[in-house]
This record gives structure tokens, sequence and C-alpha cells, in this order.
């Protein structure tokens, strides 16, 4: 399988942009596609055949030009980061020394402010299957390193970028990479690699909008989910503060194929607080490569598999989606997607009981995620 590169122009400032606003289009098994920009490191299209009939179709929410995607305010299809999701009173303490960043969110931080991975400019190139299953191997995660069918089908995209220190109050010089790979069974892997100068926070997300009906399908809300959870973080002020909810009983219950309706009870102080699910599910991975969630669409036979070994998923339904202009002159709907996030606990990097974004200075350190089509 092929990767192809080709320029994403910019519509009101033509050739501003030349030579770093590229689209890369990988194909996978069969007709699986993804196009990757390089502006935020964003999975534009991602194109997914129904084993039933045969039909394609794109699952990816998203713009047609860079000029809609630099607007963006969702981080449709971005990898986010240094730190995704909140970060408690816009401040942390690593080693004695406080770290103040940007207030974006309340009194919190939201995923990193700006300058940050998802409004920067990637720099692409073109991996062959080998330099990509290397990777993959170097990566030492657990569950994805050590298995046959977790290797490239083909060629795949590595993107990198470096976020300096200071950048957004973050401390240390941190270069970033991010692999994008169809593997043999189907799935759509995204690999992190990060390495610092200096003891930091590293806890990146891909923010991908799915709809398995088509991007501009409507709501999901009548999609199945299964979520290997037992609990999910309480939010105080928006940010969890290190205490729990068990799911028993409440909305947050996917252990067992549920609705996405079902977590859509804006009855609930935590779902209401923000029109909609937005939460983040503990997962039970150990750390390791595991398959932790499961959506089907009941309008097709598409089934999506999330794996990873982070040890959380944000579960966020497009609850402020609403408007038109994007991908095929479409307009989107509230609760026209689904979001599942894997990524470190937000706040954890003030919460000692999460486990720690934290890496040390020139240690390698590495996270994945996959979305496996079955």
């Amino acid at each position: 399988m092929s990767v192809t590169c080709v320029d994403f122009p910019s519509v009101s400032d033509s050739g501003k942009y030349e030579g770093v606003s590229k689209k890369y289009i990988l194909t996978g098994n069969g007709d699986l596609k993804a196009e990757i920009i390089t502006y935020g490191a964003r999975i534009q299209k991602l194109f997914v055949p129904d084993k039933a009939d045969g039909s394609v179709v794109d699952v990816m929410l998203g713009y047609d030009d860079l000029d809609s995607y630099m607007k963006d305010m969702g981080n449709h299809g971005a990898v986010v980061g240094r730190s995704a999701n909140r970060i408690a009173g816009a401040r942390f303490t690593i080693d004695g020394v406080e770290y103040k960043i940007p207030q974006n969110d309340g009194n919190n931080n939201l995923h990193t402010g700006n300058i940050a991975y998802q409004n920067k400019f990637w720099t692409g190139e073109i991996l062959s299957k080998v330099d990509a299953d290397k990777m993959i191997r170097d990566s030492g995660i657990e569950g994805l390193c050590d298995s046959e069918d977790k290797l490239s089908v083909g060629e795949a995209v590595l993107l990198s970028c470096d976020s300096a220190d200071g950048e957004c109050g973050f401390p240390g010089n941190l270069k970033t990479w991010v692999l994008y790979a169809f593997l043999k069974d189907d799935t759509f892997l995204v690999v992190y690699k990060a390495l610092s100068d200096k003891k930091t926070v590293f806890a990146p997300t891909q923010h991908a909008y799915f709809n398995l009906s088509g991007h501009n399908h409507g709501p999901v809300v009548n999609q199945m989910l299964v979520i290997d959870a037992d609990k999910v973080t309480y939010k105080n002020d928006g940010c969890p503060d290190g205490t729990y909810i068990d799911v028993e009983g409440t909305p947050f219950d996917f252990r067992s194929e549920a609705p996405v309706m079902q977590s859509l009870d804006l009855t609930n102080p935590q779902i209401g607080a923000n029109k909609g699910i937005d939460q983040n599910f503990c997962l039970k991975n150990e750390g390791k490569y595991k398959l932790v969630s499961v959506l089907k669409d009941n309008d097709s036979s598409r089934q999506m598999e999330v794996w990873t070994d982070m040890p959380g998923i944000q579960m966020y339904a497009g609850n402020h989606l609403d408007g038109d202009g994007y991908k095929d002159n479409s307009a989107y709907v509230q609760y026209g997607a689904l979001c599942l996030e894997a990524q470190m606990y937000p706040n954890a990097v003030n919460v000692d009981e999460f486990d720690s974004p934290l890496i040390d200075a020139g240690e390698t350190h590495y996270h994945a995620c996959g979305y496996r089509f079955i």
C-alpha cells in the first residue's frame, strides 16, 4: 500500500503556505483510505467501506480547505498537545518549580493554548514499510510492538514538530513525532513519540470526530457503544479533582453495549454543564495496548474498535456542533459525531493518584491509539 503527497492550498492566501501546507494520502487494505494534512497533523478524511454492501463513506468530520482549519475552534481531526484536555487553575509544579500556563477555559487551561500541536504546521515525510514497522517495534508498547498483526501494510506517514522551551508556559524543548499507518488487521494507527531536554508534560490526543454513517449523516445518538471502564473522573469546575464516579446505574455505564443517546442525559450535572457528554473514562488496560471501546453503526455494517495503551478515553458527542461551511458544503448538527480521545487523565499533572503525564529529560516516550475497522 502506498502514500502520495499533494499540496493543500489556502483559498484566501494562495501561495502563502506553499511548501508547508501538504496533504498525505494513505491507502490500506481494500477501500480504506486516509488523508492527513500537515496543519495540526490532522486527519482530514477517512474513508471506510461498508463490508455488507461495499459502499464507502468518509467517516471524519472536518473542512475542505486550510483557511477553515486555521479558524477552527473544535480541533477537528487534530493531534492536540503537548497537553490535551484540562489542567486545573492553569498551573502545575514540577520538581518544586511552578509553571503558569494560559487560562483559556474559565480558570483552567484547555489543550495547551496557542500555539500548540493543533495549530502548527508539521513537517511530513513518507516512511517505507520497514521504517514504519521499526518505529512500531521501537515503541516498546506491550500489545503493539510484539504482534505481527500490528505491523503496517505498506508505506506510512511520519509528521514532526518542535515546541520550544517556554511555549505556552511549558518547560523543555520538546520534539514530537506522529506516525500514521494502516496495519495488516485494518487498524488506522496513530503512534506518538516525544523527546525533551527538560522534564515536562507530554499528554497528546487525537481529536477525531467520527460518524460511521458518514461525516454529514446527522446525529450519532443511535449508534451503539461499548467502553471498558468501571468509573469516570469527577469534574470539579470542569476539571477532574482526583475523585471518581462509579458508572453503575449512571448514564456513563457503557460496559455493555448501549446507544450514545444514553450519555446525553442533561439532568446529570456532569453532563448538563457541557450540553452533553464530555467525560474521561478510566480504562482497565494497565498501560498495555488493548481493545478499550467499540462503536457500531445501526445504519450500516461499519464497526470501529479503539485500541490504546493510554489510561483514559474522553468521550465527547459533538455537543457544540451546529452550523454550515464544513466538507462537501455540509451543515453539521449537535451530536453529529463522537470523539473517543485516548489520553492521559485530564489534570493528571496535578493529581498524584493519576498516571503521570511527565517525561524526563532525555527520555524517548511513546503512546499509541488505533482505530480498527471490522
